[in-house]
């Protein structure tokens, strides 16, 4: 008897070019079959979804989810298999001095895969501001968490915001750059504070992006915050299209001070290509301005991306990313069976970014079932008092 047939959806995997109705047979955890009209005898579990839209388990690259140990940090299933998504990256609740209990409290704790990126600072965001001088990095402990804890710690993050940027200036960068390096394990830069020199001179942004090679990942890539990647002159900045033409990887990460409609529309027309959608998910962030993984793929729609798009930008590239596209991000048989089904909502939305702007859409995405290496899940409520849908039009 086979596990589990997802059935009379839409298949949208970008990974293998597929868009068509199709079905999903599941056994012990791994993706079996994908076909038309499978039939459903013999099957343990049958999930009707006629209607909705089948893709891969969905990624969030950037989120916070040390649950207990930083004030904010949402529960992992409430960011993960709860919300329509099968992964999710800390991106740099622990530092070398407090990652202990992830391994040892949370993961097993959890439905949810959970990737780490370990934060320079060595008490990660225990405590704020998180960096601000030299001595807030321990590198040699910082290299050898890593080691040994991979593959569970991917990456190095820094936040280049703060009291250590007039302090360090881009030498805060080099160090976390060192130990990324020293680790084997790329390197997590959210951008967007002012400048390091003065008004009239780059700013840390500028400075540091040259540092970046294949692989490295920027967060925020649209922060409207001192620091974005719009010049003075309302042009793209050099900078940020010679590191994408080289390799890093663009994660767009919304959160709760870091999006900008505006300098979304200038980057894009300006040639910058954002690789991932992702939230920055705190507890504040999930009430507030976040929301949810679907609602930044609802931004998007909004934004003029098309359906495949968002898809894409949520499974396969942040599978790249982390270098789990040989598991992870799609659809083909043999691979571990994460599936997000999604139902696609027409109405009048209207959509917040952390400037005060607001964004309009005929379009909203929410999540309807979670399938976690062959798991069935049915999503939360949702964050809002009606569930997942956007704010409507008044």
């Amino acid at each position: 008897m086979t596990d589990l047939l997802v059935k009379g959806g839409e298949v949208i995997d970008p990974a293998q070019n597929i868009r068509e109705k199709l079905d999903v047979a599941v056994k012990d955890g791994v993706i079996s079959q994908v076909a038309a009209d499978i039939d459903p005898s013999g099957f343990a579990q049958v999930v009707n979804v006629a209607g909705k839209i089948v893709i891969p388990g969905m990624i969030d690259l950037h989120t916070h989810v040390y649950e207990g140990v930083n004030q904010t940090g949402v529960s992992p299933d409430v960011a993960g298999v709860l919300s329509g998504v099968t992964t999710v990256v800390d991106a740099g609740s622990a530092g070398c001095y407090s990652f202990g209990g992830f391994p040892k409290f949370v993961v097993p704790n959890n439905k949810t895969r959970i990737v780490c990126m370990l934060h320079i600072s060595r008490v990660g965001l225990n405590y704020q501001p998180d960096l601000s001088r030299r001595e807030d990095i321990d590198i040699e402990e910082t290299v050898n968490v890593i080691k040994a804890n991979k593959p569970l710690i991917q990456g190095v993050k820094i936040r280049a915001v703060g009291p250590g940027v007039p302090r360090m200036g881009v030498e805060m960068i080099r160090l976390a750059k060192q130990a990324a390096t020293e680790g084997g394990v790329r390197l997590m830069v959210h951008i967007g504070d002012r400048s390091i020199v003065g008004t009239d001179g780059p700013t840390l942004t500028q400075e540091l992006l040259p540092l970046l090679e294949n692989g490295d990942i920027i967060t925020h890539l649209f922060s409207g915050n001192p620091g974005r990647i719009i010049g003075s002159d309302g042009k793209v900045i050099p900078e940020i299209l010679e590191a994408q033409e080289r390799g890093v990887f663009l994660d767009t990460a919304h959160g709760r001070q870091n999006f900008s409609f505006d300098v979304a529309r200038q980057a894009l027309e300006g040639g910058v290509r954002p690789r991932s959608i992702s939230t920055d998910l705190t507890i504040p962030g999930r009430q507030n301005t976040v929301h949810s993984m679907t609602e930044m793929l609802s931004r998007f729609l909004a934004l003029g991306f098309s359906l495949e798009e968002v898809v894409r930008m949520s499974t396969i590239n942040p599978a790249s990313a982390l270098d789990m596209d040989d598991r992870l991000g799609t659809l083909q048989v043999g691979r571990v069976a994460d599936i997000s089904v999604l139902s696609e909502e027409t109405g009048s939305w209207v959509f917040h970014d952390t400037q005060g702007d607001t964004l309009t859409g005929d379009k909203a995405l929410v999540p309807v079932v979670t399938v976690k290496d062959g798991e069935v899940f049915s999503p939360d409520w949702g964050p809002r008092p009606w569930g997942w849908l956007p704010d409507s039009v008044s």
